[in-house]
């Protein structure tokens, strides 16, 4: 399309509502131009006028408001807020307001000013003899336009329910209306260079980000909260209906293909943050308020039109005026009972004028019905809504859940002493099923819960099954192992050390093969990484620690307690970058695993799998359980520190 000569001038950094003038022209000339506009205004609820102002109004309120993207002299993108979020864009001050009035309240304008204008007219014509037959004529052309307005509503509406619960069902316009109400919206796309549409794309996509960085920026400045880092995760909606030129669709449509989710419609192209998904379902939700807006409005029709019902059946009757509305009382009687589509007993209006106005009444009140209902599940679909920050806000202060497994009375012991010299508080018991939870008492902002499992992952006391009998009762939101292990590395290593699991390694699950009458062993047990987050937590803990060298490093599982040199030496073989080796950690793991809970384990080396004694355990357990305890006296675990990014 050739490019209109005042349109392509070099126009200023903010257009003037000039340039917004012959830009609505340009579009409106475009090949899709028509289509386009008709998008981005809409219709009204009556489905008579356009429900957006003039699309000169529009584009000079974005331009004011930074939601205009232009790319050079020859094109434009207009953004759009959410639906709830619209009246945060806008900026202070009267101009803004008014240009809100006109671009958002359009319809509403076109529906109320006659309206005001009528009766203001009839108000000043009223006094004058002259000037009554002149003031009926307005009033009669205000009711009829009222009348047309309302039936013409009723209509739109019964339609619109119609889509929404009879067969047809919400078509992929609808879906593609929805998503817009509840995203920001590339709702006029006008471009000549079908080269530059990834540019002026990309250009609009970083200007989303500043709009919404800036108001973040505010909103928390309001709260006296800073935001020093902050990342837009709003999905950008375009609408292909938007965009003017047949060249520009085509090569979104070519774009958007390999990436378009299975419930989005062609309608609409999804532009969404990196490492973040779509999500054509999510949004924000308007509630059941307009239901007191209906009901204002009804009673102020009943009361207001009461007056008018009164003055037209005392001019249509001559003198006495029996069963006919003709006060203003009466008239306000008659007109709430027509909203149950009945007359009170002996009264009726005898002017068609009056039955017109009594049946618009009724006919309102029969819309209340469907309007009460939609009113009442947006209600409810906002409560849950507004529900949920308050949930999270709980979640966030409730102190995080630490559960602690042991298995020797060595290691259950070593913990009740490490947690009651910082806390002082001696072990509660609580009898949950067939095991029971010793409680602890709270450090820092965390709360201490151990269970005890009897050796190796099976049996109906292992591991295994203790510990998902107790993720089932206790809901931790972290799960380590504290206790001994058996040390493989003699020359680096000294009983005493502790041993973080960096890695797990499942042994148990094996395949012995033959190679020249020779037994070959392959591993088939799971090779599994620890929760990163409580592996980080106790690098740091680490930092600073005075006591026992801590080694961190693969770690063994297996049901076997070793005490056997040669049989030892065969496991290292097998895993040469073992550092440990235990034999509880693999029924922790599945376990935890199944329920997704963080997990490690930490032990201490007592001994190097032969020669056993119990000479060192206490001491190595308690080793162990000091590690656990500075890690959680430090803050590590704190529900501020990992709730807004939890990583297992």
């Amino acid at each position: 399309m050739p490019a209109d000569a005042t349109f392509t001038r070099r126009s200023p950094e903010r257009p003037t509502f000039a340039w917004c003038r012959v830009a609505a022209r340009a579009v409106r000339a475009a090949e899709c131009g028509g289509a386009a506009v008709a998008s981005v205004r809409g219709r009204s609820v009556n489905g008579l006028v356009r429900a957006r102002g003039p699309l000169s109004v529009m584009l000079y309120a974005a331009a004011r408001e930074n939601r205009l993207v232009r790319q050079g002299e020859h094109g434009f993108m207009l953004l759009e807020p959410p639906l709830l979020a619209s009246r945060r864009v806008f900026g202070p001050g009267v101009g803004n307001w008014v240009l809100r009035l006109v671009d958002r309240r359009w319809d509403g304008l076109l529906f109320g000013v006659p309206i005001l204008v009528g009766f203001g007219a009839v108000g000043c014509l009223l006094p004058l003899t002259a000037g009554r037959l002149t003031a009926l004529f307005l009033t009669l052309a205000v009711l009829v336009h009222v009348a047309v307005w309302t039936t013409a509503v009723a209509v739109t509406g019964a339609l619109s329910l119609w889509c929404s619960f009879g067969r047809r069902g919400a078509g992929p316009r609808a879906v593609a209306e929805s998503l817009a109400a509840d995203h920001w919206t590339v709702a006029l796309c006008h471009l000549e260079d079908v080269r530059r549409t990834d540019e002026l794309l990309r250009r609009a996509t970083g200007r989303l980000h500043v709009l919404i960085r800036t108001h973040a920026e505010s909103a928390a400045a309001a709260l006296g909260y800073e935001v020093r880092r902050g990342e837009a995760a709003e999905t950008l909606v375009l609408l292909r209906r938007g965009v003017t030129t047949d060249a520009v669709r085509q090569h979104l449509d070519t774009r958007d293909e390999s990436g378009r989710a299975e419930d989005v419609p062609v309608e609409v192209l999804v532009f969404h943050p990196a490492g973040r998904s779509p999500d054509p379902a999510g949004g924000r939700i308007v509630n059941g308020s307009f239901l007191l807006w209906y009901l204002g409005a009804m009673a102020v029709v009943v009361l207001v039109g009461a007056s008018f019902v009164a003055a037209w059946e005392r001019d249509a009757c001559a003198g006495s005026c029996p069963g006919r509305p003709t006060g203003y009382r009466e008239a306000v009687r008659w007109l709430a009972q027509r909203l149950f589509l009945s007359d009170p007993a002996g009264l009726a209006p005898a002017t068609g004028a009056a039955q017109l106005f009594g049946w618009l009444c009724g006919l309102m009140a029969v819309l209340l019905l469907p309007v009460a209902f939609v009113a009442v599940r947006q209600q409810h679909r906002a409560n849950t809504a507004a529900r949920e920050p308050h949930r999270r806000l709980e979640r966030r202060t409730m102190p995080t859940k630490l559960l602690l497994l042991v298995v020797t009375q060595d290691e259950r012991d070593a913990v009740f002493e490490a947690v009651g010299s910082v806390n002082g508080t001696p072990p509660t018991p609580r009898y949950l099923g067939d095991r029971t939870v010793f409680d602890l008492g709270r450090i820092s902002d965390v709360d201490l819960h151990v269970v005890q499992s009897e050796q190796a992952s099976g049996g109906p006391a292992g591991s295994a099954l203790v510990s998902a009998s107790m993720l089932e009762h206790v809901r931790p939101d972290f799960f380590v192992m504290v206790g001994i292990c058996c040390g493989l590395r003699p020359g680096k290593q000294r009983l005493g050390d502790i041993v973080v699991s960096s890695q797990l390694r499942m042994m148990d699950h094996q395949r012995i093969g033959d190679a020249d009458g020779k037994p070959v062993i392959t591993l088939r047990g799971d090779k599994v990484s620890a929760s990163g987050l409580l592996l980080d937590r106790l690098r740091v803990a680490q930092v600073g620690w005075k006591g026992a060298t801590v080694h961190f490093g693969l770690m063994l599982s297996s049901s076997v307690l070793l005490d056997f040199a040669p049989h030892r030496d065969a496991l290292v073989e097998l895993e040469p970058d073992a550092v440990a080796a235990e034999m509880e950690g693999g029924g922790m793991y599945a376990a935890a695993a199944r329920d997704r809970v963080p997990w490690i384990v930490v032990k201490a080396v007592s001994d190097w799998g032969a020669g056993k004694t119990d000479d060192v355990q206490a001491a190595a357990a308690r080793n162990a359980a000091d590690l656990v305890v500075r890690m959680v006296g430090e803050g590590a675990l704190d529900p501020h520190t990992w709730q807004s990014r939890h990583t297992s």
